[in-house]
């Protein structure tokens, strides 16, 4: 049995068991660990194949563990504790100071047992059946998004957003700043932060998203703690799903400093 760095081909083999599990996993996402952040993700072999795989995503001085990921075949046998450990491990040695992940009802336990605390609540929320508008699309330069990222977490994390503001939209309104990703069967809303929470300019913002969005499906990670579910129920969005925040080291709740949205769907903050 080993733990090594992921290859093209693992991506694969991993992209059949997200579909068997109803995982959702952005095309730019997997792009990033083939280019910018190859070294950031982690399979388990045994008996000579891949068993399960982890992402271990780092940033100035936190880290993220997503995509963590055992076919039902397999589990039970201890793979996912090893990809787990390996991964944080992998994080501190890189300097993370605080690790971060969101965790699902049946997840959260085992890393309560490894010290993760319970920040928040991350809700899904979906915006369906909204063709190519072909509007104006409105757009900031990537500094703005860069600037406000870093006042919410208290470090740069250019190295997850550069490549994704540069085939996305940043778009901002007043002191509410958000990026629009490119996707191909669905698109991301996020890291999107407000300082006030203005309700006018978050209405203007997610109006400027949907008259930008070039996909039917709009999806957003969204902290239960920010008030948002009202402008984006009525801007058509629908809840589906919701997990746990949860980190190990120093940490503030990201609510407390104008975080609305994650910039990916829970595994790389």
């Amino acid at each position: 049995m080993e733990i090594r760095t992921s290859k093209d081909s693992d991506w694969e083999v991993f992209l059949r068991w997200t579909r068997r599990e109803g995982w959702r996993v952005p095309a730019q996402e997997l792009e990033l660990y083939r280019g910018p952040l190859a070294g950031s993700a982690f399979v388990l072999r045994a008996d000579g194949e891949v068993r399960g795989l982890v992402t271990a995503v780092s940033h100035e001085r936190s880290g993220w563990v997503g995509n963590l990921i055992v076919p039902a075949a397999y589990r039970g046998r201890g793979y996912g504790g090893l990809l787990f450990d390996h991964a944080t491990d992998v994080l501190e040695r890189r300097g993370a100071q605080g690790i971060w992940l969101t965790a699902s009802v049946l997840g959260h336990p085992i890393y309560e047992k490894r010290g993760f605390q319970t920040i928040d609540s991350v809700v899904r929320w979906v915006r369906r059946d909204s063709p190519p508008s072909g509007g104006a699309k409105p757009t900031a330069r990537p500094e703005a998004l860069f600037r406000e990222d870093a006042r919410v977490w208290g470090e740069s994390r250019r190295g997850l957003l550069e490549p994704l503001a540069r085939r996305g939209r940043v778009l901002t309104c007043g002191q509410s700043v958000a990026l629009l990703q490119e996707g191909v069967d669905f698109q991301v809303f996020g890291p999107w932060s407000s300082q006030e929470f203005c309700p006018r300019e978050n209405r203007l913002l997610l109006a400027a998203a949907l008259d930008s969005c070039e996909r039917e499906e709009l999806v957003a990670d969204v902290l239960k703690s920010s008030p948002m579910g009202q402008l984006l129920t009525a801007a058509g969005f629908v809840a589906q799903g919701e997990c746990r925040l949860m980190a190990k080291g120093p940490a503030t709740p990201p609510g407390q400093r104008g975080l609305v949205a994650l910039a990916s769907l829970g595994s790389m903050g």
